[in-house]
């Protein structure tokens, strides 16, 4: 902006050495060389150009699903904008491995990037930088502190680790260090934190609750990422942002949907930071969508209110029947849904098409009779897709028109026994009556599809059963090539199990947000000694009271699980009647990979999800 303003006064100046001796013409105090008159071809003279203005650039998740080359984009862009320093918010590397080659590798390659910036740049670690002890030794030996801060222009930035000892967790220890920074710096006039994880938004303890006390007093500004979608929040009259992507996963939705890359650009000004949202095709201000407008886009995008009642088939066969439609407004403006079903070569719907509002906080259920042209085996029924567009009936927020799709499936519910005796958790299958579910052939392969040659290479089968005070869950998993080398499930040979308890229909839509938007996951590593096993979040398995052991065996590894009804109770209440489940083996033929991730029923959070898919029934 110096430079800026110097070559503006040189133009005047030249400009005005014609009129210096006009009638009323006169120079300007501030700078003798600009020559001003009565009537001026400019707005005023008050430049912009308060020296304790600076402006700096964040740059959010890159990893998550990276996006190969837009993260480098941003470095290129950043470099045009000239910010005076770039800071971070987190997940840089994929990292989630205790490899540290690939550590070397990932690290090597971002701060390659790095590199090419012209200007500082400021780390924060996120859940894939620092998600396991090599990893957190590896931060330490290549940058140091997790977290610190530092002083510009009287301005007091914070950089916290929101990995610290364990997930999502601020310790004792950093939480001494902001008391003691904010005491050693009481008059700032702005504080700004960075930190990866949003943990004001989290339903427990995570110690954001006494960084938020200690800063109470002051004036502040915090900026974090991880959920990959852009929201302004505002609490006790701060602005706290949870930023979008710079790369990482993402359905770029736009703007309005909080999903686009961008890097923020921030002005300090004497009332505090101004935002600028850059995205790499654009420019938005940090109003681009708002906590009230997320309140009511987000759950139109997940086809939250529009819920289809999967048609469940017990019989064998089939024959048709009515199920419902569930059309849900928990917003304050009325919702309009229209709809049409598509063809289908096995089922006909009496109703095509569908037309309504729905009023502020109310539910409307729609009955859907459907008939078939024979009668058939659930999985030989192609799901009838219902195509909707939904819109809120209001002005006052710029909300765009959400279209999407719900299937209407027919599902088998498999019989979920019952056993007279607790099954020991153990690994040892021999105390299960039978595992009938025999699976040499997936319903679909990820990741590396190729790598999978046949049942020959990897197969399993297993069982579930139900107890007086547990659910269990028995997987026997042979394995022609074992490939064990202390990592989770998708780093080495390994399991994954998910289960969902919550009621219909978010259950067989697989449909949700927050607090309603989760299943069970029980992603085990198998060891050859039983302490050696790893297992993703165990502390919430074991706030649960759920039970899970995976151990190498001569053929490949055996997994046993105890789900308490108390958790399908506390989803469903007392007379629950069904529970949805699948299963993910995780198979190396050697320790570099390829990896086959072969699934029982498709991945629920893809697309090829079939409603319904997986349910036991009692």
């Amino acid at each position: 902006m110096f430079v800026l303003t110097i070559h503006l006064c040189m133009v005047l100046a030249a400009a005005g050495t014609a009129v210096a001796h006009e009638a009323g013409a006169h120079s300007h105090p501030a700078d003798p060389r600009i020559i001003v008159q009565e009537i001026n071809p400019w707005t005023h003279l008050e430049f912009n150009n308060d020296p304790d203005h600076f402006q700096f650039a964040i740059v959010t998740d890159r990893t998550g699903g990276n996006r190969e080359g837009v993260f480098e984009d941003a470095v290129t862009k950043l470099n045009l904008l000239q910010p005076e320093f770039v800071v971070s918010v987190g997940d840089l590397i994929e990292g989630y491995t205790e490899d540290l080659e690939q550590l070397e590798t990932e690290w090597s390659e971002f701060q390659g990037f790095i590199k090419k910036l012209e200007m500082p740049f400021f780390y924060t670690p996120g859940n894939h930088d620092i998600s396991n002890p090599v990893m957190a030794q590896e931060w330490e030996r290549r940058l140091g502190r997790s977290y610190y801060h530092y002083l510009y222009r009287d301005v007091l930035f914070i950089h916290l680790n929101t990995e610290d000892g364990e997930p999502s967790h601020i310790g004792e220890e950093q939480i001494a260090f902001v008391e003691q920074t904010l005491n050693a710096n009481p008059d700032v006039r702005w504080t700004l934190v960075f930190q990866h994880k949003p943990l004001w938004n989290y339903n427990r303890e995570t110690g954001w609750s006494r960084v938020e006390e200690l800063m109470s007093d002051r004036p502040h500004t915090v900026f974090a990422g991880h959920f990959h979608t852009y929201t302004k929040h505002v609490r006790q009259g701060r602005n706290y942002f949870v930023l979008a992507t710079t790369g990482g996963g993402s359905s770029l939705l736009g703007p309005r949907f909080g999903q686009f890359d961008h890097v923020v650009w921030v002005t300090m000004l004497e009332e505090g930071p101004r935002i600028a949202n850059l995205l790499l095709e654009g420019i938005w201000d940090e109003n681009v969508r708002t906590e009230e407008m997320a309140a009511l886009i987000d759950p139109l995008v997940r086809g939250n209110p529009i819920g289809l009642q999967p048609f469940y088939s017990t019989t064998g066969l089939f024959e048709g029947g009515t199920t419902t439609l569930r059309l849900e407004n928990s917003a304050t403006a009325p919702l309009r849904v229209t709809g049409s079903f598509d063809e289908s070569t096995t089922l006909i719907p009496e109703t095509e098409t569908i037309e309504i509002v729905i009023q502020p906080e109310t539910t409307e259920i729609v009955d859907i009779a459907v008939h078939v042209k024979q009668p058939l085996k659930a999985d030989e029924i192609v799901p009838l897709t219902l195509s909707w567009e939904a819109a809120y009936e209001q002005t006052e927020l710029d909300l765009p028109l959400v279209e999407g799709t719900s299937q209407l499936a027919v599902a088998r519910e498999y019989p979920l026994p019952v056993t007279s005796r607790e099954i020991e958790i153990d690994g040892n299958l021999e105390d299960w009556p039978e595992l009938p579910f025999v699976i040499q052939k997936p319903a679909i392969v990820e990741v590396e599809p190729e790598a999978w040659t046949g049942a020959s290479d990897c197969a399993w089968r297993f069982g579930v059963t139900l107890g007086e005070d547990y659910l269990y869950i028995g997987v026997e998993v042979t394995d022609d090539i074992p490939v064990y080398r202390g990592g989770m499930a998708w780093e080495q040979d390994g399991i994954e199990v998910r289960l969902d308890a919550r009621p219909d229909p978010q259950r067989g839509q697989h449909r949700g947000s927050g607090e309603n938007y989760y299943h069970l996951l029980f992603a085990l590593g198998p060891a050859h000694d039983v302490d050696d096993m790893t297992i993703w979040n165990p502390e919430t398995l074991e706030e649960l009271g759920a039970r899970a052991i995976c151990h190498v065996t001569e053929q490949g590894h055996n997994t046993e699980i105890a789900v308490p009804l108390s958790y399908l109770v506390e989803q469903q209440g007392e007379d629950w009647r069904q529970v949805r489940l699948n299963i993910a083996i995780d198979d190396y033929d050697a320790p570099e990979g390829p990896l086959a991730q072969l699934w029982w029923q498709p991945d629920w959070r893809d697309d090829e999800n079939r409603p319904g898919s997986g349910t036991f029934g009692r």
